[in-house]
């Protein structure tokens, strides 16, 4: 006999002597029977459990969070337990009926400790046969002690409550003991108790392979409800409990099956002895055989996994969770490893806004442009100008993982690198809407404000404005800084300049707007630099301001031009629409802080000037959505005409904002030793790039609002009248 076996049967034989001198004290209703504990022992067990309360605090199970999308599907699931607790009402008869069978069939007429099955176990270990003596109640009991051990990291807890030791056992029956009083009370009877400790137990038991309670392990084997269990899928789950790790269908289907036949075998037993379980009639002989026939089918398992990798959506989800874990969102606890439990136990439900139509259209889009194992990144963003809440977010990589290889990453091209991002990315003459902006601020009349804007011209010597005051620009090299205008020249006003998006026509106009007051526009309606350590003033002295070339993000571009889009009410990007507990309350979600930063009469100015994108003989007209949609935006082109390392695409309506970019990954290693461009670049698609901003990213931009505009009103942008009759003074309106 082995040490184990020994121990074992010294065990039973002490159980059995002490619960022959207590049954009766039991019996009388007189509670856990530590007075009449004889032996030395159980003597030396009851003085460290007589100071115990006998009321047991019953936590939260833990249970899965949910990131919801727009129309209330799943992105993504957080659990440390996969487990999603239901009522009994939602748990099938029949597998109320196999776990009773298999566990305690006699739990509805018995007390929180079953004397006469406690005896009959013990004398059945003396001669060496296997059961225990527990009760439903005791076994949820223990359960319960595990699952406060695990909540508080407590490893040596969780061992105790799980040792075969006789303390263990009377430990149990005392909280068994009161829990069940006290539920009779609150619930009114000792029926509606055992009912209330039946559904506890059958949402708190792990049923193997990572499902914890009934509900998981239906859907995870079987692909159902809890409450569509049939005879042989209930008995397979009744049976696991026992033993999980050894009896999974998934990983040991002989054993479940085995398991499986023995617990229809008992409900067979018990059918045969007596009515014991009310509301099902008793099983056949031919009912269990037929049963017993079914094998396990491994088609129907389904797998649900924890966190963002396994989201049909990982970047967006990555970007929820960040927010999440954050300070923004303390209501979820005091710090992240706090707000990580919360997330991953606390049965959250997490509501977005992203659309998935938007989303896969976008994603359609750039994915038929641009693959994951090309050197150039593409991403979509959209949000909402109103309330600043993010509707779309993707990229041409967009599976989460370690596999660079495959395009895999872990960048979510689409943020800062506080979020996750990347370094950024030139985003070109979209900055001309800052400029335009600050010359609107400052008194400047869009139909009146002309320049002659020449084909090429060096600025070199050009008297500009900083913060500080008037700078003389000096390039540094003594070549100057020459720029050229892509095909529009002449003398020209700001709307036919940014319709056509003439260089020269906004280095003129930032000239006299002055360079520190476009960077100070910029900041004012929500731009931000990829590396939000670095102030945008750095760049006061840097004239290449207006053609964009700065390293930015597409959220923050689309934050800043939806501040246009809300006349002039800025919006931070959100992520969470709401976010619920598991009784569900709500929960403070970060807000979007709108509120006005520039006069409505400049955003609307702003407005009718890149409205000319989107109107004949502007860059932008080929990438305008159908429909009676005003449509304002602009193209952005990083780079030379001939040599084009980024282009993007941002434009909105009233009610949506969307931003589109293709740039060359200046991390990838094909650039090692080759100029950084798109133009004649072949992707894996079979394209090649012609650095093109209206076709290329204007191409996904459509896309990606096409799919969702037909939602929205289709608003009118507000009248643009000037609030002053005459230009500035300061202006000259110079070539």
């Amino acid at each position: 006999m082995s040490s184990r076996q020994g121990d074992s049967r010294l065990y039973s034989f002490v159980i059995l002597a002490v619960l022959s001198v207590t049954c009766g004290v039991f019996i009388a209703g007189m509670g856990i029977p530590f007075a009449a504990l004889a032996s030395d022992a159980a003597g030396s067990a009851s003085s460290s459990l007589n100071n115990v309360t006998t009321q047991l605090t019953i936590p939260h199970q833990a249970e899965n969070s949910q990131i919801l999308l727009a129309n209330g599907d799943v992105l993504a699931s957080f659990f440390d337990q996969n487990r999603e607790p239901v009522g009994l009402d939602q748990i099938s008869p029949l597998m109320q009926k196999a776990q009773m069978a298999i566990e305690d069939h006699r739990f509805y007429d018995h007390g929180a400790v079953d004397a006469q099955g406690i005896l009959r176990a013990a004398l059945g270990q003396v001669v060496g046969n296997s059961g225990g003596g527990s009760t439903l109640t005791q076994q949820y009991v223990k359960q319960v002690r595990i699952q406060i051990a695990q909540d508080n990291g407590d490893t040596k807890a969780e061992q105790e409550a799980q040792a075969p030791t006789m303390s263990r056992k009377i430990l149990e029956m005392r909280y068994a003991v009161a829990l069940e009083q006290e539920l009779t009370k609150q619930k009114g009877s000792l029926k509606a108790a055992k009912d209330a400790i039946l559904e506890n137990y059958l949402n708190i038991a792990y049923y193997g392979d990572g499902a914890y309670g009934v509900q998981a392990a239906a859907k995870h084997y079987f692909g159902v409800d809890a409450k569509d269990l049939d005879l042989e899928q209930s008995a397979m789950l009744a049976g696991l409990v026992q033993s999980p790790s050894d009896t999974d269908p998934v990983n040991h289907p002989d054993a479940a099956i085995a398991r499986r036949n023995v617990v229809l075998e008992q409900m067979l037993k018990w059918d045969q002895e007596g009515t014991w379980f009310t509301g099902l009639p008793q099983l056949t002989s031919d009912q269990v055989q037929q049963a017993k026939d079914t094998g396990f089918d491994q088609s129907k398992v389904t797998e649900n996994y924890s966190g963002c990798a396994s989201s049909k959506y990982p970047f967006i989800c990555q970007y929820t969770e960040n927010v999440l874990l954050s300070d923004q969102m303390s209501s979820l606890g005091a710090d992240r490893d706090a707000r990580k439990r919360a997330l991953y136990r606390g049965g959250l439900k997490i509501q977005t806004v992203v659309e998935p139509d938007a989303q896969d259209a976008a994603q359609s889009a750039i994915t038929a442009l641009v693959k994951p194992t090309d050197p150039v990144v593409s991403v979509a963003v959209m949000t909402d100008p109103k309330t600043g809440l993010i509707k779309a977010m993707a990229q041409s990589k967009p599976v989460m993982g370690t596999n660079t290889d495959a395009g895999e990453t872990y960048y979510n091209y689409a943020v800062g690198q506080d979020m996750g991002g990347a370094e950024g990315y030139q985003a070109g003459s979209t900055f001309k809407a800052f400029v335009a902006a600050a010359a609107i601020s400052e008194g400047f009349i869009p139909s009146q404000t002309y320049y002659n804007a020449p084909a090429t011209k060096n600025w070199e010597g050009t008297t500009f404005k900083n913060c500080d005051g008037n700078f003389v620009f000096k390039s540094g090299d003594g070549q100057g800084w020459t720029v050229s205008n892509s095909w529009k020249t002449g003398n020209m006003n700001m709307l036919t300049g940014m319709g056509a998006s003439v260089n020269n026509y906004f280095v003129a106009l930032e000239r006299d707007a002055g360079i520190c007051s476009s960077i100070k526009m910029a900041e004012t309606v929500g731009m931000q630099l990829a590396d939000s350590n670095t102030p945008m003033e750095n760049y006061q002295n840097v004239p290449s301001f207006t053609l964009g070339a700065l390293n930015v993000t597409p959220i923050s571009m689309a934050e800043a031009y939806a501040t246009f889009a809300n006349r002039g009410i800025h919006c931070d990007p959100v992520i969470l629409a709401s976010a619920k507990t598991a009784d569900g309350n709500s929960l403070p979600v970060p807000p979007g802080n709108c509120k006005q930063v520039i006069d409505p009469t400049v955003a609307d100015g702003v407005n009718l000037v890149m409205q000319q994108v989107l109107k004949t003989g502007g860059t932008g007209v080929a990438s305008k959505v159908p429909g009676n949609y005003d449509q304002a935006g602009k193209t952005g082109t990083a780079g030379s005409t001939e040599t084009e390392s980024a282009v993007w695409f941002n434009a909105y309506t009233p009610e949506l904002e969307g931003v589109a970019m293709i740039s060359v990954d200046p991390g990838n290693t094909y650039w090692t030793g080759r100029q950084q461009t798109l133009t004649g670049l072949r992707t894996g698609s079979g394209a090649v790039l012609s650095g093109n901003s209206t076709t290329e990213s204007g191409g996904i931009w459509k896309a990606m609002m096409s799919a969702q505009l037909p939602k929205t009103p289709a608003t009118q942008f507000a009248p643009y009248t000037p609030t002053t009759t005459s230009m500035p003074a300061a202006y000259t309106g110079r070539s």
